[in-house]
């Protein structure tokens, strides 16, 4: 297989070139490697729905680009989060939170999701039209974060601009800029903020009480790991909800066909997001490292290496998906990789699944007929996200103020 046909760190993974690289990784090299970052690429679907809840494969040293393949530090305690812990200690920490993110929950915060929805394009509609990331993604999932993690409403504004800055890149720069530096310190002081604040004044069952009542094998989770952990909350609560929503208007935008079944089928939003969450999958890799002996198609990974899971390839392999380029809001895949598998799958799953349900709901009753300023459009360049970084919706004249 050539060398030189995939680069996690080029620029032919930003855009739409990407496809038809993934598919011959996916046909000839499915375990593609690079000598570079004595890392394996992963491209099919069952391979990575397999490996996922593999014991010989390891979070602990983390699972980002910015850890595995340039050695850099994601965020202080990042090591000791709950996101980054194996098996038994994890899953016993899992399951004590579990109930904060359970469908009944998700189903509680659905009145508050909806409220914040429509206020914001009550907001959008005097101007004419929302930016479906900024103004009103983002906007929604991190009060909702803030909700279940235990922070004021009042902060939720200048964590959307940390949470923004915290992901900042340069052409210049690989991984982490000065900005992006700067902006994880800022989330680092005031989550220390937030835990000695709950140490003193309990809150009323949310995420930090829970946390610091966890008690496993007389093990209480430590402040690094308190830390990783609710930075993980906020930045995961925060950042890729909006992405998905907006790409799922954006696709509906392409297929006016398909927008007139969500239009006249309200119940079809639901099935439209799980769509969007199939075929634009926003975060480009996650990974592990090898700790025992794993072989894949006749290779053995050996401890020390890292294996990345490259989710929107495996989101499009022809093995798992009919036609897996086409965009159907009724494919209603049985299962999709975008909220992970087995022991680290996404906790808040239900939570953005209800939120992407409810702002295309509302969007759609407001305006079936939205358009998309196209020459607006703000394309991400990131090693870690891919998708839209700005979607401006404009109103249909009978909305607009």
């Amino acid at each position: 297989m050539d060398p030189q046909l995939y680069h996690p760190l080029s620029e032919t993974v930003y855009g739409d070139e990407i496809w038809p690289v993934f598919r011959r990784m996916r046909d000839e090299a499915p375990d593609y490697f690079l000598e570079e970052f004595d890392t394996y690429f992963l491209t099919r679907f069952q391979d990575i729905w397999d490996l996922l809840p593999n014991p010989n494969l390891s979070i602990a040293r983390g699972q980002t680009t910015v850890e595995l393949l340039l050695g850099q530090s994601a965020a202080p305690g990042q090591g000791e989060a709950l996101s980054a812990a194996d098996p038994p200690y994890q899953t016993a920490i899992r399951a004590a939170i579990m109930k904060l993110f359970s469908p009944n929950s998700a189903r509680r915060l659905e009145p508050l999701a909806r409220e914040f929805t429509r206020r914001f394009l009550a907001e959008a509609r005097e101007r004419g039209g929302v930016d479906a990331i900024g103004e009103l993604g983002m906007r929604l999932s991190v009060r909702i974060a803030c909700t279940i993690i235990g922070i004021p409403l009042e902060e939720s504004d200048r964590l959307v601009s940390d949470v923004n800055a915290f992901f900042d890149r340069s052409d210049e720069t690989e991984g982490s800029t000065p900005t992006s530096l700067d902006a994880r310190d800022r989330l680092v002081d005031f989550i220390d903020e937030l835990i000695d604040g709950h140490r003193r004044r309990p809150g009323d069952g949310d995420l930090v009480d829970a946390l610091l009542g966890i008690e496993v094998d007389g093990r209480r989770m430590t402040d690094d790991g308190l830390r990783g952990t609710l930075i993980t909350g906020i930045v995961g609560g925060t950042e890729t909800l909006p992405k998905v929503f907006a790409a799922c208007t954006y696709r509906l935008w392409q297929h006016p066909d398909q927008r007139a079944r969500v239009a006249e089928d309200p119940s079809l939003c639901g099935d439209a997001f799980w769509e969007a969450l199939r075929y634009d999958m926003p975060t480009q890799m996650l990974g592990r490292t090898v700790i025992r002996d794993t072989e894949l198609h006749g290779r053995v990974m050996t401890p020390g290496q890292k294996v990345m899971y490259l989710w929107p390839a495996a989101n499009r392999d022809e093995r798992e998906f009919d036609d897996p380029e086409r965009f159907d809001i009724e494919r209603r895949a049985p299962r999709i990789l975008s909220f992970g598998h087995a022991t680290h799958r996404c906790l808040g799953a239900n939570v953005a699944q209800l939120e992407g349900r409810v702002m295309l709901e509302e969007l759609m009753a407001l305006d079936p007929d939205y358009e998309i300023a196209e020459d607006e459009v703000v394309r991400l360049r990131s090693e870690f996200f891919r998708g839209f970084g700005a979607l401006p919706i404009r109103f249909s004249n009978g909305v607009a103020a």
